[in-house]
């Protein structure tokens, strides 16, 4: 008769529920009435049978406020139909079941808790979504706060500036609270956590903005999701927080970076620093929703590619934040990189070709690339470099050819003899190691066998069948008194590819500015901290200032002792910083500071007037960090 009747199972704890979505099948029509009867079962009962449905491995935390309980905070007109838009494209793509309740800061901090970090149905590399429409907020810090600018950044709850039960006033949620919560629950389930936050973008909410949508209609003003925020925060705010990340087992990492700075989650932006996301009530094309439709099967679409899809809108600079943004979108699987110095190719208008490789990774005039794909080095399909800047090359086929679409290439001889580390082969009767041992089919690696150990910037010898020893020469490891390291190398075969991520290494290791635009130690200084203070508020311990000296840092191990690093601009330039950690004990590169996003505004601003203190980014402390860095030795070493 066109009628279906639906009981809803209701748990004791479900009882705040109030929005359904019921799938309507093939057969049934949209115009079927549907009675609903509400069934209150007794806590302890299963009400839910999950035993023949597929396990939803994607748990998602939607907030969209649109009214402020305070008439001082303006209303707001799109965030809750952003936020459905959201929540209907989750549950039809992965059947995500639905809860609601007020998005009062309360409600928002403790559905964070129990829904995403406590919750036991989640599990290590679930897809886990925070999106939040509403307005964001800058509100000055509190003096034992870190901060960059003596500001910090807020969500701004539906109840902010109300009173609470307890009749306290309500205040806006920080940044740092956020970020404490993410670095939690990627502690608890995994990283596999991306954030989409619509909302004025400052300095570092959690390093995330805003995703507007299309241009504004002529005849509506758009509305800001800013509101200024005039009372300050109280010291103490989510204090029982931070205790509680304290406690043991919260953070279990006992070198204090349980995750990196930006490798807890992905970040999606499409406004940039210092721009603010603006209200528009027309369409949502130009909204991730609206892209997302597009794309099909979501595990062929990585974050990274994700904004490229959405439209260029004014004043908006689309951003894509974090470690992971080459991950693939709400997948737990990461798009596998290129092989080192694979490069795609483009075909210029005067046939010649460009790459995106130059200087910077040893390529000069007459470095010598060929196809990826090829099988051997064909003499008559080789690529020669005839023109190099930092960072791309001109190259001109030795034999005109036309390169298949999507055709990538590799360095085949680097041609740079100044560039390679120069290996010693230390001779040894019982276990000999020649020339040929080291190797490397197709290409040339980065290092070069000589005859003498006076010329050598590595020595290698093979100890036992699965080890070898490497002795460092090179001017700036040798300095250091380094000692030599001992290497298991399960097959002769795999020694080649070890010597060349070394050279790899030695190579960034030993790049320097050439030109003298600026003077490192002068215009842009780099700063290390002995921290003192608790988690969370850790600050320069002014008993130790800074410990760089002449460049470099020599201080005595305490295994306790927490550090944080600055960056500071002093010059006329607007800079992009990079920081990197080189590990010569095991040959690491790591990156403790990249820029957010090639399209952002330069992090790292100007100095303005020589009486006004330098733009600084810090690293372990400050508002762009939750951990901070502990320094270690390996076993048996003292000096390292």
């Amino acid at each position: 008769d066109g009628t279906a009747t639906v009981v809803v199972d209701l748990e004791a704890h479900d009882q705040g529920i109030y929005t359904f979505s019921f799938p309507i099948s093939s057969r049934t029509l949209p115009s079927s009435n549907i009675s609903v009867t509400y069934r209150l079962h007794h806590p302890g009962r299963v009400v839910r049978n999950h035993s023949n449905a597929p396990r939803c491995c994607v748990f998602a935390l939607i907030v969209g406020i649109d009214k402020y309980a305070s008439s001082t905070i303006p209303n707001l007109r799109g965030c809750v139909n952003d936020a459905q838009t959201m929540r209907a494209f989750l549950t039809n793509r992965f059947n995500i079941p639905e809860k609601t309740s007020g998005a009062t800061r309360d409600a928002i901090l403790r559905t964070f808790r129990t829904h995403l970090i406590e919750n036991p149905d989640i599990e290590n590399g679930d897809t886990m979504i925070i999106y939040y429409a509403g307005h964001g907020s800058r509100v000055k810090a509190p003096d034992s706060w870190p901060s960059t600018d003596d500001k910090i950044e807020t969500f701004v709850p539906h109840d902010e500036r109300w009173k609470d039960v307890q009749g306290e006033l309500v205040h806006g949620i920080p940044d740092r609270t956020i970020g404490l919560l993410l670095s939690q629950l990627a502690t608890a389930k995994g990283n596999n956590i991306v954030c989409i936050y619509l909302l004025y973008r400052s300095a570092k909410i959690t390093q995330l903005g805003s995703l507007t949508r299309v241009s504004d209609p002529p005849n509506i003003l758009p509305i800001l999701r800013y509101v200024d925020t005039p009372t300050p925060i109280p010291e103490h705010l989510d204090q029982e927080l931070w205790a509680s990340s304290r406690m043991p087992g919260t953070v279990p990492s006992p070198l204090d970076t349980s995750y990196e700075l930006m490798d807890s989650h992905t970040l999606l932006a499409a406004c940039r620093y210092q721009q603010r996301a603006r209200e528009c009530i027309s369409t949502i094309t130009g909204s991730p929703c609206g892209a997302l439709r597009g794309i099909g099967p979501l595990n062929r679409v990585t974050y990274a590619e994700l904004l490229d899809m959405l439209p260029t809108l004014p004043d908006q600079d689309p951003q894509c934040e974090g470690a992971n943004k080459r991950r693939f979108i709400f997948q737990g699987g990461m798009c596998e990189p290129a092989e080192s110095l694979s490069c795609a190719v483009r075909v210029k208008e005067d046939g010649t070709l460009k790459v995106d490789v130059g200087s910077m990774f040893g390529v000069v005039v007459g470095t010598q690339f060929v196809s990826e794909k090829d099988p051997q080095t064909d003499p008559d399909r080789v690529f020669v470099a005839v023109s190099v800047d930092l960072n791309s090359a001109i190259l001109m086929a030795r034999v005109p050819q036309v390169l298949p679409t999507g055709t990538r290439l590799v360095v085949a001889h680097w041609k740079n003899e100044a560039a390679m580390m120069k290996v010693y082969i230390q001779p040894d009767e019982d276990l000999p190691l020649s020339a040929s041992d080291l190797l490397v089919p197709r290409t040339t690696p980065r290092f070069l066998v000589v005859d003498s150990r006076d010329t050598a910037d590595l020595v290698i010898k093979r100890t036992s069948k699965e080890e070898i020893t490497l002795t460092r020469l090179d001017a700036h490891l040798a300095r250091y008194d380094t000692p030599d390291v001992l290497l298991n190398v399960s097959a002769i075969a795999h020694i080649p590819y070890v010597l060349d991520s070394i050279g790899r290494f030695n190579y960034f290791l030993a790049k320097h500015n050439t030109q003298d635009v600026l003077d490192l130690g002068r215009d842009v200084q780099l700063e290390m901290h002995r921290l003192t203070g608790e988690f969370g508020f850790r600050v320069p311990d002014t008993e130790f200032g800074n410990m760089v000296v002449d460049g470099e840092v020599r201080f005595q191990l305490d295994p306790e002792a927490k550090y944080g690093f600055a960056i500071c601009n002093y010059s006329k330039y607007d800079l992009f910083p990079y920081l990197f950690y080189f590990d010569p004990a095991t040959y690491s590169i790591d990156a403790w500071y990249l820029p957010e996003s090639k399209t952002m505004a330069a992090p790292l601003p100007a100095r303005g007037d020589s009486d006004v203190p330098p733009a600084q980014i810090t690293i372990g402390y400050g508002t762009g960090s939750v951990y901070a860095f502990q320094f270690v030795v390996p076993d048996g070493i003292n000096k390292d």
